[in-house]
């Protein structure tokens, strides 16, 4: 099982690096292409954790694509990520 705080690392470095919003299938692809290499894959229901907290704390805004929920990282978000 991996870390909360390393797929907290994770996701928000996917946010800064593509600069755009993202989907929950966005996010889980994107992380799982990160872990495949080390033989391990995201919990759904720890990234869900990961996105509402990061969410909670103004590091993500959430907005609607059509019916999907989608997440953009705000400039609070990339200053804790350069932060870290």
């Amino acid at each position: 099982m991996l870390e909360k705080t390393k797929v907290i690392v994770d996701v928000l470095d996917i946010f800064v690096s593509l600069k755009r919003g993202l989907t929950l299938t966005d996010i889980n692809f994107q992380l799982n292409n990160i872990y495949a290499s080390h033989g391990k894959t995201v919990d759904q229901q720890i990234l869900i954790e990961v996105i509402n907290e990061l969410t909670t704390a103004g590091y993500l805004k959430t907005f609607k694509v059509g019916s999907l929920d989608s997440w953009k990282i705000t400039e609070e978000g990339e200053d804790h990520f350069y932060d870290l």
